[in-house]
């Protein structure tokens, strides 16, 4: 059985964790494919926008540190560590991904599942959806991302919170703090993502890609380093052919048709 499922409607490329029998937790094969087609999808210019989800009721529980496939050394500090650098792979392609990651969060997300769907750009979760950040339960600490991601959406002090207790939260307290964008009944998740996602991939695509990467790296710039990329992205966008489009259409009173070039 193929682990990561993909389907392409129009502009939209959707990708399934297909481990349902575990609620999709990560094995070392299902963290390496999903790394390899994050890269793939930053040269498909085919693809405008991409929505992550889960099979069956979860989204992704974390490791599976009980899969065949795993190495033999995970549990001890160099196998970690390496896996671990497949995990931060994953992530760096989807946030280096200039193109927007929708989450469709369909049930529990937890340890580095969780930080996965936080690192999506918007998250539309079911009304079944639960996030717990589980790391202390085992004695571990956060990975994937969490530490970066989490505090940035919901501040440091509740960050701490989730952290230290991996209390289980659900979609409307996760809607309350800020981690998920929209709570929807779970038999219209999928319609509602992609409904945003096809909204998106009908967007400026390359100018979508630079606010994305700009909006990622703000939090690491002062006034004068966003000013100063903020003009040469501009720089970049004006020589597109979406902003051509997009002023011919003001022009014409009427709804621009971007290509995404």
């Amino acid at each position: 059985m193929d682990q990561v499922l993909y389907r392409r409607e129009g502009a939209v490329e959707v990708v399934t964790l297909n481990r349902p029998e575990s609620k999709n937790s990560f094995s070392f094969a299902l963290i390496m494919e999903l790394g390899d087609h994050f890269q793939r999808l930053t040269l498909d210019d085919d693809v405008r926008a991409v929505i992550i989800t889960g099979a069956g009721k979860g989204f992704c529980t974390g490791a599976d540190l009980n899969s065949p496939d795993n190495r033999p050394d995970i549990v001890m500090p160099a196998g970690m560590r390496l896996t671990a650098q497949w995990y931060s792979r994953v992530i760096e392609s989807i946030m280096n991904l200039e193109k927007p990651v929708i989450g469709a969060i369909n049930g529990v997300a937890a340890g580095a599942g969780c930080n996965l769907a936080l690192a999506c750009d918007i998250l539309v979760a079911s009304e079944a959806a639960r996030f717990i950040q589980v790391f202390v339960r085992r004695g571990l600490v956060a990975d994937m991302g969490g530490t970066f991601f989490l505090p940035r959406l919901i501040g440091l002090a509740r960050a701490k919170e989730l952290m230290f207790s991996a209390d289980e939260i659900n979609a409307q307290r996760a809607l309350e703090l800020g981690l998920v964008n929209k709570i929807v009944p779970e038999n219209e998740l999928m319609p509602a993502a992609m409904e945003l996602a096809q909204k998106f991939a009908h967007g400026p695509t390359r100018a979508i890609g630079m606010l994305k990467n700009m909006l990622n790296r703000s939090f690491e710039s002062d006034l004068a380093s966003a000013l100063e990329r903020e003009a040469a992205m501009q720089g970049i966008a004006v020589s597109t052919n979406d902003v051509k489009e997009g002023v011919i259409s003001f022009f014409e009173k009427r709804p621009p048709d971007f290509k995404g070039n």
